[in-house]
């Protein structure tokens, strides 16, 4: 009974672990351009992405506002 409990549990905290290590930044295509750069600046004001990750995310989404 024990075992296949502890399996269980293992593989559960195995998969809710692996949602933690994603370092992607996503931003929705249907936010405008100006809501995306807020949010952007949001987020490293708050702390949630370092001043490096700010700019790469920053410059994909200025490509991106122009090229629609």
């Amino acid at each position: 009974m024990i075992k296949p409990m502890l399996a269980t549990l293992t593989f559960a905290l195995c998969i809710a672990l692996t949602a933690c290590g994603s370092t992607k930044t996503v931003v929705k295509s249907d936010d405008n351009c100006g809501k995306q750069l807020t949010d952007l600046q949001n987020a490293l004001s708050s702390g949630a992405m370092s001043q490096s990750e700010y700019d790469r995310a920053r410059q994909a989404a200025i490509e991106r506002c122009n090229h629609t």
